[in-house]
């Protein structure tokens, strides 16, 4: 593979107005103030416009919305995707992930300060393993370590040895796919069938993952099929977080302990329990002296299940006394560290743990073979040696995938519309020279994301109206050419923050409690189909989306109808769809009337509006940085004078909330 090439003098829209000029497209003319600064908010902080009066300088503009806290919201989410996130685990035990939301924080942060892509990479792979200047950014390391144990584990699994493969192979489908765009998980079973990816390269990578222990918090507890997965955490905060660590995880393993203790003797209960509806028959049937022998043997199993109902409610009572019970705890957070044991993996035919090739030395794929890259130390896992090959300046992957990723948010199209695909089936780019241009941009300027979104937002490329011309839309439909900006659904979170911006109902601050805190941390440690202690009308929150709790099986039912990520897996391109559900969603959930009930009495209310005239005009500019239309303003006042009032008002504003000019980015 080559390092990313660039153009002597080459720029953004010089080397677009190339490949336009050969395909004879004119472009479009820049779009109108008004559209363009909507279309930087929802862009760049997810959260719309409010002053339509400002007419700062585009330039500083961009830098007050890369500025602000917002961004790291919006932008982190994004992230959030391809680390397939979620504060529980899914699957067969749905056990809660406390904890996981330090490591959300931990991106918000990152993407806000701008941390250099490369070295946010290599947190999230070896923080751990990384020296540290001081506590705080110690304890941001480990936490970013969470990366590598958020995925979604089956608890249920018997085999520890499969148990801990099928870990790592979610693991490499994330750093290929996420990092460096590749499928490098499709070669576990057999050399890649199209990638110059062989097996043991694959093994190769395992190795450094198998000397790795995640921990992500705890399995379901009291489970003699999944007591190998302990309760671990990375403690935070210093020396005095080191003091009440081992206390604190010695409570969690006695809890195991006494929690398997009482499901053993319910099940030693269930094997008398079970036989007696026969020997109550065998009394009823028999005679003489067997029918004595089988009333003492009744009498006998009576007394046994009496015996364990006793000790069994001793149990329970401990149990429960000794989940409220928990000594001080520190901040806990998700993460990972090397096994005390460092091993080289051996190759496992057709993928099979129980049949076993040769020993792989840790290492890297060998299709990207860097000068002075040292192979894994003998003493560690090779994470630290992993991270900095994933991050080397020569790496012809990892920059590409993030310019792409960047570009694809920002215009709708990935240059690579494979955008976790850049192998032998993965797309072409449609402007290669670009590609490779804004890679090596993006490296020359420290790998700053926000340096990187600054030079395409101010491109000219960017700020073209989305307008239809018909002889570009007969030679270019799909707009491969970039003659036009491409009107864009907004994502479910943007939508869902916009409506409550609309509606004044949107707390734009950080929760300073997490949602998941109002469950007790022992008593709710798992959710279970038949003990909904969290179901999606609960998850009912007015922070910014990206806080809502990501709960595997159990979404608010507006997630996955506008297309939100599966947090099953890495998502590097959201789908997008427009169904019906979506408009009966608009029309008849009551989330939404109640939103349009507060925005109708947020507008009523304001004393600085003195008609219905004035009253539209402050809804349009907030729903769409606009006037309305001479005729759009027709139409209304004079729907509004045929129902009451409050009526009329909660009606119009659900129409606006429901309108495709809502949801678009134009």
């Amino acid at each position: 593979m080559i390092p990313p090439q660039v153009v002597p003098g080459a720029s953004i829209d010089s080397l677009i107005d190339k490949q336009l000029a050969e395909k004879k497209l004119t472009p479009n003319k820049p779009t109108g103030r008004a559209a363009l600064i909507r279309r930087l908010y929802l862009d760049l902080t997810g959260l719309p416009p409010s002053d339509v009066s400002d007419k700062s300088d585009l330039s500083d503009v961009v830098d007050a919305l890369l500025k602000s806290p917002h961004f790291g919201e919006r932008w982190g989410r994004h992230w959030l995707d391809i680390a397939r996130y979620a504060d529980s685990n899914g699957r067969d035990r749905n056990v809660m992930n406390f904890h996981a939301w330090r490591y959300r924080d931990y991106v918000i942060a990152s993407l806000n300060a701008d941390k250099p892509y490369d070295v946010f990479i290599q947190e999230q792979i070896a923080g751990d393993l990384m020296s540290a200047k001081d506590t705080v950014q110690r304890d941001e390391r480990l936490t970013a370590t969470a990366f590598l144990a958020l995925g979604a584990k089956a608890f249920e699994e018997q085999k520890q040895d499969l148990f801990h493969m099928d870990v790592v192979d979610e693991q490499i489908e994330m750093i290929g796919r996420g990092i460096l765009g590749l499928s490098v998980a499709c070669a576990r079973c057999h050399d890649h069938k199209f990638d110059p990816i062989p097996t043991a390269d694959y093994y190769a990578i395992a190795g450094i993952l198998r000397s790795t222990q995640p921990l992500y918090g705890h399995g379901p507890r009291g489970i003699k099929a999944t007591m190998f997965h302990h309760t671990e955490f990375h403690p935070l905060g210093g020396e005095e977080a080191q003091k009440l660590a081992p206390a604190a995880l010695a409570y969690f393993t006695k809890l195991d302990v006494d929690i398997l203790a009482m499901h053993t003797a319910r099940s030693d209960r269930y094997r008398v329990q079970k036989r007696l509806p026969d020997a109550k028959r065998a009394v009823e049937s028999a005679t003489g002296t067997a029918k004595a022998k089988a009333e003492a043997d009744l009498k006998a199993m009576e007394a046994e299940v009496a015996e364990w109902n006793v000790k069994i409610k001793k149990l329970e009572d401990d149990v429960e006394a000794l989940k409220d019970a928990a000594p001080s705890q520190p901040a806990w957070t998700m993460g990972a560290r090397d096994r005390s044991e460092i091993i080289d993996c051996r190759i496992h035919l057709r993928g099979e743990t129980t049949s076993l090739g040769d020993k792989v030395p840790r290492g890297f794929l060998q299709v990207v073979s860097l000068p002075g890259v040292k192979r894994p130390a003998k003493t560690q896992s090779g994470r630290l040696e992993l991270a900095q090959w994933l991050t080397h300046r020569d790496n012809p992957l990892t920059a590409r995938v993030m310019v792409n990723r960047v570009w694809q948010k920002l215009f709708g199209r990935a240059l690579v519309t494979t955008p976790d695909d850049f192998g032998v089936n993965g797309a072409k780019p449609s402007h290669p020279e670009l590609l490779d241009y804004l890679a090596v941009r993006f490296m020359e300027q420290g790998w700053s994301v926000k340096k990187l979104i600054k030079e395409i937002v101010l491109s000219k490329a960017y700020q073209r109206s989305t307008d239809r011309s018909v002889n570009a839309t007969r030679s270019d439909p799909d707009n491969i050419w970039l003659w036009r900006m491409s009107p864009r659904p907004v994502e479910v979170e943007v939508l869902r923050d916009s409506i409550l911006a609309l509606s004044g109902q949107l707390d734009p601050y950080p929760p300073q409690k997490q949602f998941l805190e109002r469950f007790h941390p022992q008593k709710d440690a798992e959710l279970f189909t038949f003990k909904p202690f969290l179901t999606a009308d609960a998850i009912v929150d007015h922070h910014r989306s990206v806080y809502v709790p990501v709960v595997r099986g159990t979404l608010p039912e507006m997630f996955p109808l506008f297309n939100f990520a599966s947090p099953e897996r890495p998502v590097a391109q959201r789908g997008e769809s427009i169904l019906p559900a979506q408009s009966l969603f608009l029309m008849n959930n009551f989330w939404v009337l109640e939103q349009a009930r507060h925005t109708a009495t947020r507008l009523l209310s304001d004393t600085s509006l003195s008609d219905d005239t004035q009253r539209l005009r402050r809804l349009y500019e907030r729903a769409f940085f606009r006037v309305p239309t001479p005729a759009e303003q027709s139409r209304a006042l004079a729907y509004l004078k045929t129902n009451g009032p409050e009526t009329a008002w909660i009606s119009l504003c659900q129409t606006i909330i429901a309108s495709a000019e809502f949801r678009v980015v134009r």
